[in-house]
């Protein structure tokens, strides 16, 4: 481990600003530019060390949400209770890390943020498919009682993705 850590230095910047900058600053535009600088900086070092894991935990979560999707999917199709949902399975499907290999290294934070863009890209596609009117009665995602299922499983995904978010970027202060 690196020490200081980057979200180490950042408070240390912080606090040298407000500790030594700001009170030779008089009041002003400068000086609440100075203090903004300051809020941003802070919240840059709260959150720096921890979006690494934030966004791999995040990850495999939205990952198992949409392999258990696809298998509610599949079975739909199976039994006939909606259209043709091989395409949405497919692309979803096709974003599943294949990366089981315990000695795989681990990804860097901007491999971890294009993943969670394109995971998450997935999602509103999802969401976009079980809200869209089907073409008759009888298909689509609307009519089918998988399609319940799936808003389920959407929702505790969206709570749990909400919770890491919130431990995350809340300070210290508002998390008691």
């Amino acid at each position: 481990m690196i020490k200081p850590s980057i979200g180490d230095l950042l408070d240390g910047v912080a606090v040298s600003l407000r500790e030594s900058v700001l009170p030779e600053i008089p009041a002003g535009p400068t000086r609440r530019q100075i203090q903004a600088a300051i809020s941003v900086i802070r919240r840059a070092a709260l959150v720096w060390d921890k979006t690494g894991p934030y966004l791999y935990a995040d990850n495999k979560d939205i990952e198992e949400t949409l392999r258990q999707v696809c298998s509610i999917l599949e079975r739909a199709e199976s039994k006939g209770n909606i259209a043709d949902a091989k395409p949405l399975r497919q692309r979803l499907s096709a974003t599943f890390d294949r990366s089981g290999d315990p000695d795989a290294e681990y990804p860097s934070p901007a491999a971890l943020a294009a993943r969670n863009l394109k995971l998450q890209t997935l999602l509103a596609e999802l969401q976009e498919a079980l809200h869209e009117r089907p073409s008759s009665p009888s298909q689509g995602l609307l009519q089918s009682a998988e399609r319940t299922e799936i808003l389920g499983i959407l929702r505790g995904l969206f709570r749990r993705m909400l919770q890491r978010e919130l431990e995350v970027t809340a300070s210290p202060l508002t998390r008691r």
